[in-house]
């Protein structure tokens, strides 16, 4: 069987001010892919995967000089804008990208740009080419296709949006899809149904899979090889004849570390931010039409020294009730304390002075750190008064060299970045940090320095952390309790210690779509994708869950179940869960 692609040698680089001074990138990368194969290639960010696959395709950045032999097919493609090589784009080989935001033009309906890529490639009409859209995002299991094929990307949820650009990139039905991090920003539960989706359509066409990924654990789920990138080269392939063990034997914290562990707080005490019936979202936050407000009903305690973990799916008011805790969005309803004063009745500079005792730390510091400002100075402008001897010893305290004072965040690796962001988290010395995904588009490596920098971080300065994420191997790394949502409420909260008798049908699934779950299943992706399919469920004045749950009985449908103590420390929205007893 001949190759289907054949990359000899490949190296990039970048030129510099001097003969001497360029950037190797890619430093002789080999890869060979037949038809039909699948492989993941896997390497901790900066080691060149994103790179090779510009290369592969012909979209090296401007000014990149590449040495090395690309074929397809058995032809040498050589120049990026001939004609050749264009024909390979779509046709041969496609791409899909991390972030389908960016991906994806915000001034047309997600239909004509696939049906954009459909009549370009095959010169049919626009009817046609239409039809087309709508027949392939019906075949990546977009509920109610015609109608989606008429909303502008910002209509739809980043799981669906990864969708389309899956149906974008079958519309030529290549014969390879190059897909770079799909499901990085992604819950667990949307992770599974995209990697579902991704092996359907690879076996039901026949198509050959390059993987991209920094997870080790995606890739027996994807892949039957395993290709490794460091340093700008692939060093290792293996076959994968059954499903891979992630070795973590680098790693400062394991995947599923043992929950509390690293948290011994001496005796219980006083939260400094406590929130009471939290009722908070944007506009009108009940109508009839969603009588459930995004955030309905929270309470939540932030103790001193202590990380509380907040899970759950996108959409599900994770963000929104960070945003409430943090005055960044005034709460329609409920009470919020601060270290014992009411923190909703502070105004102007009062509150400007309060609200620097509660920190947020984002999911993207790329996004919340300013692009023409030297990290120096944006640590110093938040201390406050300037002081770079300050903003160094915020470096020193983050793990960093404090020469990087100088750089710009474009000039920092993704752990850098976040690193920074933490720091100036700090330089306003908070009492509590509230981390939304910090490590979700980091690799494992990087993560687990976070991971372990917001620990010691914590437990020196004694900070109330609320670490917000949809992976619980995160969660149960650092915290001591977790709370589950979904629908805007607390549907399980339970003690990370005893997080064996977790029992919500909602906590259960999530935990189950985890990679680590997944891998002991056989043949998975068939059942998954289910989940995608529109649900004409009850209304939500009920419990959330309705209409999706297996224990769901009548009174679901119109009653909320209350938050109940099923056992010491573990509190439940379920009746039918908790029948069983502790």
């Amino acid at each position: 069987m001949s190759d289907l692609l054949r990359v000899e040698n490949l190296r990039v680089s970048f030129p510099g001010p001097g003969p001497e001074s360029g950037t190797k990138i890619l430093t002789g990368a080999d890869l060979v892919i037949g038809p039909g194969e699948a492989i993941a290639l896997v390497g901790p960010s900066g080691c060149g995967k994103s790179l090779l696959t510009r290369a592969l395709l012909g979209l090296l950045p401007d000014g990149a000089d590449w040495t090395g032999t690309i074929r397809w097919r058995g032809e040498q493609l050589r120049d990026p804008r001939g004609r050749n090589w264009r024909k390979v784009r779509g046709e041969g080989m496609a791409l899909v990208l991390q972030e389908p935001q960016t991906s994806l033009n915000p001034v047309l309906s997600v239909g004509d740009q696939i049906a954009e890529t459909v009549r370009v490639h095959s010169g049919v009409s626009r009817s046609e080419a239409r039809g087309r859209a709508v027949s392939l995002l019906a075949e990546m299991l977009v509920p109610d296709p015609s109608e989606k094929a008429d909303c502008y990307p910002h209509q739809l949820s980043g799981g669906m949006r990864q969708r389309v650009l899956l149906a974008a990139a079958m519309a030529c039905d290549p014969d390879l899809l190059i897909a770079d991090e799909p499901t990085t920003a992604l819950d667990v539960t949307v992770q599974r149904e995209i990697l579902a989706l991704i092996n359907r359509v690879r076996r039901d066409r026949g198509m050959a899979l390059l993987f991209i990924t920094h997870d080790a654990e995606l890739v027996p789920l994807v892949a039957t090889r395993r290709a490794e990138m460091s340093g700008g080269r692939i060093i290792t392939h293996n076959h994968l004849d059954r499903p891979a063990v992630l070795n973590a034997a680098d790693d400062s914290l394991s995947r599923e570390p043992s929950g509390g562990a690293f948290i011994r707080p001496a005796g219980e005490k006083s939260p400094v931010l406590k929130a009471r019936g939290l009722v908070a979202g944007y506009g009108p936050v009940r109508t009839a039409a969603c009588p459930r407000a995004p955030v309905d009903g929270v309470d939540i305690d932030l103790i001193p020294g202590r990380a509380l973990g907040l899970a759950g799916e996108s959409g599900c008011g994770k963000t929104t009730l960070a945003r409430a805790l943090s005055r960044h969005l005034i709460p329609v309803e409920g009470t919020i304390e601060l270290e014992g004063e009411d923190f909703l009745s502070f105004r102007g500079s009062r509150l400007q002075a309060r609200r620097r005792r509660v920190q947020m730390l984002f999911q993207d510091p790329a996004g919340s750190l300013n692009p023409r400002q030297v990290v120096g100075r944006a640590l110093s402008e938040a201390v406050g008064n300037n002081d770079p001897v300050r903003a160094a010893d915020l470096l020193t305290e983050v793990g960093l060299f404090r020469e990087l004072a100088s750089r710009y965040p474009h000039e920092l690796s993704g752990g850098q970045r976040q690193r920074v962001s933490l720091a100036r988290c700090l330089a306003a010395d908070p009492g509590v940090l509230i981390a939304d995904e910090p490590t979700s588009a980091l690799d494992m490596g990087s993560r687990n320095r976070i991971l372990s920098l917001l620990m010691r971080t914590m437990e020196r300065r004694g900070l109330a952390l609320l670490l917000i994420s949809h992976d619980f191997g995160v969660l149960h790394a650092i915290c001591d309790r977790v709370d589950v949502m979904y629908g805007g409420v607390v549907v399980e909260s339970y003690r990370v210690v005893e997080r064996s008798r977790n029992r919500h049908p909602y906590t259960l699934s999530m935990m189950a779509a985890a990679p680590a779950s997944l891998n002991r299943g056989q043949r998975w992706w068939l059942d998954a994708g289910k989940g995608l399919q529109k649900r004409s469920g009850p209304s939500p004045a009920g419990c959330p869950l309705a209409g999706q749950c297996p224990l769901q009985k009548p009174h679901c449908i119109n009653e909320l179940p209350p938050l109940v103590e099923v056992a010491e420390g573990h509190f439940l929205r379920c009746p039918e869960a908790g029948e069983g007893g502790p």
